[in-house]
């Protein structure tokens, strides 16, 4: 069984899964973006780790805004699950799902691309809070072009950070701005990825919301659902009564 939930943000959002009891051995919890470990290297983090490494099901994220980029950058990169992947730590069974990706888990295929504009960038110190990574370059969107090329642009889920241009107004409270944000070449191009892309069920965070935007777009931070299943945990297949 595979699980999706919103920003972790470390330590911040852990109580929730010592909270949760579903995850079972051979299970997976992907987490959609500001997974937020590592962070200060701290012992205290470092037990959280332990923790979180320890627990029967698989954690698995893409990256958000929030991440220790210098990190992720010097770690090395590894095939798994049809995909490119790199684990928090030599041996560690955390794993980030890499930008651009095409995945088979758990019988399910699932395309991930990570990555936001951090809007209190002003206010953070580069390479300490804050990394320029943040936001998928060009190169990672052609790569997901052939990617899903490869897969006739089909596939079950799709997990990202942030959510098509299109959904920001619904996503967002609409007396926000929407436009020329720093990320929107990336939210041009999920548009275009909602309009090409077969696909079941797409999940997002770093709106931090929990609510279905539509029957196929579900914002999620603090649930933990199902993947296929909306923000109450019900499969879309069965609320439509054909599953």
């Amino acid at each position: 069984m595979i699980y999706v939930t919103g920003d972790l943000h470390g330590f911040v959002g852990l109580s929730r899964l010592k909270d949760w009891k579903e995850g079972r051995a051979g299970d997976y919890l992907i987490v959609a973006g500001d997974f937020g470990y590592p962070w200060d290297f701290s012992e205290e983090e470092g037990a959280e780790i332990a923790w979180l490494e320890s627990r029967p099901y698989r954690v698995l994220f893409v990256d958000g805004n929030h991440e220790r980029f210098d990190h992720w950058t010097a770690r090395p990169t590894e095939p798994w699950g049809g995909g490119m992947v790199q684990r928090l730590a030599d041996g560690s069974p955390i794993m980030r799902l890499m930008r651009s990706e095409v995945y088979e888990i758990d019988g399910a295929r699932i395309f991930t691309l990570g990555g936001a504009a951090s809007i209190d960038r002003a206010y953070r110190t580069p390479y300490v809070d804050w990394w320029p990574h943040e936001v998928p370059i060009e190169q990672d969107l052609d790569q997901a072009r052939a990617n899903l090329d490869t897969v006739g642009w089909k596939v079950g889920y799709v997990i990202t950070h942030t959510c098509p241009k299109r959904l920001m107004a619904r996503t967002l409270h609409p007396s926000l701005p929407i436009s020329g944000l720093p990320d929107e070449c990336l939210t041009r191009f999920l548009d275009e990825v909602d309009a090409r892309l077969d696909f079941k069920h797409w999940y997002y965070g770093h709106f931090h919301g929990d609510r279905d935007i539509d029957e196929r777009h579900t914002l999620l931070f603090e649930r933990i659902v199902p993947i296929g299943a909306g923000v109450d945990g019900r499969s879309r297949l069965d609320i439509k009564g054909v599953g």
